[in-house]
């Protein structure tokens, strides 16, 4: 019987799955700091004073304290008192109904009731436009409620020099925060990095041994082997609304990452992800539904171009936040060796947050996605799952953990490799990051990251890899 030995190391490479959650994680991180720099504002807030306020009364006060009382019940947004107090006041029969309006647009505003609470403020200043408290307490109402120009607008109307110091301190940190929603917000990062394997290698092999014709063949596969490399490495995302009429606005939104390695450029990938379109937001929520366009470069050439379009849905509550992000783009290959790998993707992003604490918050999300290739080999569905927490230290340190879990199951066999592929994903990310040795804005981070992934096809798909990276970010 004669025995043959031949050894196939494969001349082409199949695509390497790439770490396509950074675009998300990236948008995510970057939307939750702009939404705490607005809740840093209402935060920081002082309660506005402006010498109208009384003790609270006791049974034997008159309707001149209970009126009295109402505004220092009001400045302390001590609620259940004012609606004991508000209840008793309108009983009396020399009541001022402005008074009463002026608390019962307070009560709607502490439950939640804007545009309710709105309509009572304005009708309150028709009356007495003169009414600096009202005024102030309209001004930051519509700031909460994201709109900017008529905030903006209410908080001119305020003279300076008929309010305490401490309040106009207060309305320049609302007109400062009001700049900044105009401006463009979000983060800029980069530094070095170090990867155990820069190019996704197995390190295995598999040997098969068939008999034909009355010979045995041993047929050998191998795969890769990991190459490690220093790198950069870097991440940008950006965004701006463009107020247009009430909560009706335009944003446009800017993510920008990659990574080059010395010595090994062919390992260097750079997206260019853009999107603008148009967004609904007030206290509570946000709608935006935008085209977008992507570009993305893979060694030292250009790699593909993706069009499509997004759709995202948040709601904000006091301690928690949920958000919907989905996504259809179409991705189109610009070498024509690649040009099998064109598909559509479809993605689903669900995020929940939770602060268990002013200094915690938890997360957590499920995600899907979905590619049609026009190679059925190279099509898959995947379901993942997102958990993690982030908790800033006193001592001027924060650190964050982020664990990611997905299973790509892919759509028909590959018949030189006999086996449908199906892989198991997992990516550890731990971020440390430290304000106290912040300076001009900007702050070290240290990220320790580790990815597995557990394929059937073990030889060629299988793979650990590991990430060191110190850099250097700044919010904006």
């Amino acid at each position: 019987m004669l025995k043959k030995s031949v050894y196939l190391c494969l001349a082409f490479s199949l695509p390497a799955f790439a770490d396509d959650n950074t675009a998300q994680r990236l948008w995510q991180s970057t939307r939750q700091a702009v939404e705490n720099q607005d809740r840093k504002a209402l935060k920081e807030e002082t309660f506005f004073q402006t010498g109208m306020e009384a003790d609270t009364p006791d049974q034997e006060h008159t309707q001149q304290d209970k009126g009295e009382a109402l505004f220092s019940a009001i400045g302390r947004n001590d609620w259940h008192t004012v609606r004991s107090l508000l209840d008793e006041y309108r009983r009396q029969p020399q009541r001022d109904p402005d008074i009463a309006l002026f608390a019962e647009a307070a009560l709607a505003r502490s439950d939640g009731k804007l545009n309710e609470a709105r309509k009572h403020y304005e009708l309150l200043l028709q009356r007495q436009p003169d009414f600096i408290r009202g005024r102030l307490d309209l001004a930051r109402l519509l700031f909460e409620d994201q709109l900017n120009k008529e905030s903006a607008e209410e908080f001119a109307k305020i003279p300076a020099d008929q309010v305490p110091e401490a309040v106009n301190d207060n309305i320049r940190l609302f007109q400062s925060a009001l700049e900044n929603r105009q401006k463009w917000q979000g983060s800029v990062s980069t530094g070095l990095i170090w990867s155990s394997n820069i190019n996704e290698g197995s390190d295995g092999s598999e040997c098969l041994h068939i008999e034909e014709l009355g010979d045995i063949w041993e047929h050998c596969q191998n795969g890769e082997s990991s190459e490690e490399a220093f790198g950069i490495n870097y991440e940008t995302a950006a965004s701006r609304r463009f107020q247009i009429n009430g909560h009706h606005g335009l944003n446009t939104r800017i993510l920008a990452y990659g990574k080059t390695y010395r010595n090994h450029q062919k390992y260097n990938e750079h997206t260019l992800n853009l999107s603008a379109g148009y967004q609904f937001a007030n206290a509570k929520r946000t709608v935006t539904l935008a085209p977008l366009w992507e570009w993305g470069s893979s060694g030292q050439h250009a790699q593909h171009r993706a069009y499509g379009a997004r759709t995202e849905w948040n709601e904000t509550r006091s301690r928690w936040s949920w958000n919907t992000e989905a996504e259809w783009k179409k991705q189109i290959y610009f070498n024509n060796d690649m040009k099998h790998n064109n598909h559509r993707l479809f993605s689903v992003f669900n995020t929940l947050s939770y602060g268990l604490r002013d200094d915690v918050v938890i997360f957590g999300g499920l995600d899907w996605q979905q590619r049609f290739s026009e190679e059925p080999t190279e099509s898959y569905r995947q379901p993942a799952i997102r958990l993690g927490a982030a908790k800033q230290f006193a001592g001027g340190f924060d650190a964050s953990f982020y664990t990611l879990l997905r299973h790509r199951s892919y759509k028909q066999e590959n018949e030189f490799l006999g086996k449908r592929r199906r892989d198991n994903e997992q990516i550890h990310t731990l971020s440390l990051g430290a304000d106290r040795w912040k300076m001009a804005g900007i702050k070290p981070v240290l990220t320790l990251k580790h990815r597995r992934v557990n394929s059937n096809i073990k030889w060629l798909n299988s793979f650990k890899q590991n990430e060191i990276g110190i850099s250097l970010m700044k919010h904006f």
